[in-house]
């Protein structure tokens, strides 16, 4: 089994109990809500087998009040695909194993329709599931309206991307078959092919993943709060002290990659090869190595989502760069400062 599809879950609450747990909830390292069912037939290998599937807090709770039942719940396509593991190993927490991997036929494995959430047996205990956390950016100096505009923008869309891409376990799953069409849909020639892709990612991302603007203060110094999910907050964070401590480094690589598509023709076109193998591969590295450096999640899943296609996907590695770089500069310009700065100082 490979690695990336290793995942691990620990306990939160039963919801049907008939001698012994049918239906629980889990949640993963992530804080993802998980929720696991018990198989009814035997599965080789497996003592007390249970079918696991990641779930958005909003699909949640609309479980929870009885919009959608159980069977719309687990085979809710945004959420990836299932997962089996075993009870009877669960300690502290349990390993999550792929179904694909185990059983031919794994809708075989979920719950028919018509079970609703008035059939738990214990109740909810009100977890206050996947919150939105707070994150605070204090903020410096002169400030227009344009200044805020594009400061939002560009977290807007990196966050929407980290959540997304966050999301994409696997490059042949549901969620990156909706990126290959995202991608495919423009030509990639000018900025609105951009502007474009990164507006259906976060439109896609927003109910289940929603950046929400609590608080502005324009007084200087001044805050700027969003409300979103922590793990894709903090990676934007840490993209700010990547640009801090390589972005010469980066720099570098984007200047190439950008030079490799023009001198080649294609920048400006909808082209989606190169000329030739030799230019392709070039500007795969350098494409492969700035989105290592810039530590986007699963960059493999960008390339598959390009259909393998080197022209756009080496756009999109310039797209990214262009954003991270972009927000970096408030606060390289010390108009901005982290939440983990302000936190540190007390200030």
């Amino acid at each position: 089994m490979k690695a990336r599809n290793k995942r691990h879950a620990s306990y939160v609450q039963t919801l049907v109990y008939y001698d012994g747990p049918v239906l629980a909830l889990l949640q993963d390292r992530k804080g993802n809500n998980v929720v696991a069912f018990a198989v009814p037939d035997g599965i080789e290998g497996f003592d007390e087998p249970f079918i696991a599937k990641s779930t958005s807090p909003k699909l949640l709770s609309d479980y929870l009040r009885q919009r959608i039942d159980l069977s719309y719940l687990m085979r809710e396509r945004r959420g990836g695909e299932p997962y089996l593991f075993d009870w009877a190993k669960f300690e502290d927490e349990v390993q999550l194993v792929p179904a694909e991997t185990v059983v031919e036929d794994v809708a075989d494995l979920l719950p028919s329709p018509g079970f609703f959430a008035r059939n738990h047996t214990e109740q909810f205990k009100g977890i206050k599931l996947s919150p939105l956390a707070s994150h605070t950016y204090r903020i410096d100096g002169r400030w227009s309206a344009n200044d805020f505009s594009r400061f939002y923008a560009k977290l807007d869309d990196l966050y929407s991307l980290f959540s997304y891409l966050d999301e994409v376990r696997d490059a042949t799953g549901p969620l990156a078959q909706k990126l290959v069409e995202k991608i495919a849909k423009y030509p990639w020639q000018r900025g609105g092919s951009y502007l474009g892709f990164f507006r259906d990612i976060a439109a896609d991302s927003k109910e289940d993943y929603p950046l929400q603007v609590s608080k502005i203060k324009y007084a200087s110094p001044g805050v700027i709060e969003v409300k979103g999910v922590n793990s894709s907050l903090l990676q934007i964070d840490a993209l700010v002290g990547i640009f801090d401590s390589s972005k010469s480094d980066l720099s570098s690589l984007y200047r190439e990659l950008h030079g490799i598509l023009d001198r080649d023709g294609v920048l400006g076109t909808d082209a989606k090869e190169f000329s030739n193998k030799v230019t392709e591969r070039m500007a795969e590295d350098r494409a492969d190595r700035l989105l290592e450096g810039l530590n986007v999640t699963n960059p493999g899943a960008v390339k598959g989502a390009c259909q393998h296609h080197l022209v756009p996907y080496s756009k999109i590695a310039l797209a990214i760069y262009r954003r991270g770089e972009e927000f970096h500069r408030f606060h390289a310009e010390g108009r901005m400062r982290l939440p983990s700065e302000v936190s540190s100082s007390g200030r």
